[in-house]
């Protein structure tokens, strides 16, 4: 049995409510509208939804290929015959457990998250407002720009591995460095979410700051 139809089936009985597309071009969600047709794409809209489907997923050999944006990523135009999981859909975002916090999933995307710290009176992430790219992206690379990088505002980091489950590790563990972090070495790794820590501000100063560097 192929491994799409195995993964179809249990999707089936366990996660009636994901969606899913059969041969989706990657042209539609990549931001050189380049690549062929994934033989599967899954859309979760929670952390618990990907977490099942990456075991699943593994269960069935089916190779994942976690994304958010697709920025400045290259596929082929032949197509993947493996399952792309698109976490765009994963995208809530609140103000944190505590003061100055703002807790994100990693399918939001920096502007967005930018902006809504500016209109909290928080900064800190006027860096990421012009980056194209999602907060599960911004962690894996430790993204950065005009002096800020995601380093200066992680508290913490929740992930899924194959073999240890859902961990949650300090900005420490991450190891982050120059366009580096723990998942540098360990690709296998999936963000599901993050806590960042910021600083009291004035939501005009701020916007303001966010237009000059735009």
């Amino acid at each position: 049995m192929d491994w799409y139809t195995q993964l179809d089936k249990q999707i089936a009985d366990y996660l009636p409510d994901l969606r899913v597309a059969c041969d989706e071009p990657m042209s539609r969600h990549t931001s050189f509208r380049i690549g062929g047709p994934a033989r599967r794409m899954a859309f979760p809209e929670r952390g618990e939804q990907l977490v099942l489907l990456m075991g699943f997923a593994e269960d069935c050999g089916a190779r994942p290929l976690v994304i958010g944006n697709g920025t400045n990523l290259l596929a082929p135009d032949r197509g993947l015959d493996r399952l792309v999981v698109n976490t765009s859909a994963m995208s809530r975002v609140e103000l944190g457990p505590e003061a100055y916090t703002i807790q994100a999933e990693a399918g939001v995307s920096l502007a967005r998250l930018a902006d809504f710290a500016c209109k909290q009176g928080l900064t800190g992430l006027e860096f990421a407002h012009g980056i194209p790219g999602t907060l599960g992206g911004a962690v894996c690379m430790n993204a950065g720009a005009y002096d800020g990088e995601m380093k200066q505002v992680v508290r913490s980091v929740t992930l899924l591995f194959p073999e240890e489950g859902v961990r949650t590790l300090s900005c420490e563990e991450m190891d982050f460095g120059y366009r580096h972090s723990l998942l540098s070495d360990r690709p296998d790794g999936v963000v599901l979410s993050a806590v960042l820590r910021l600083a009291e501000g004035n939501e005009e100063e701020t916007r303001e700051k966010m237009r000059s560097l735009m």
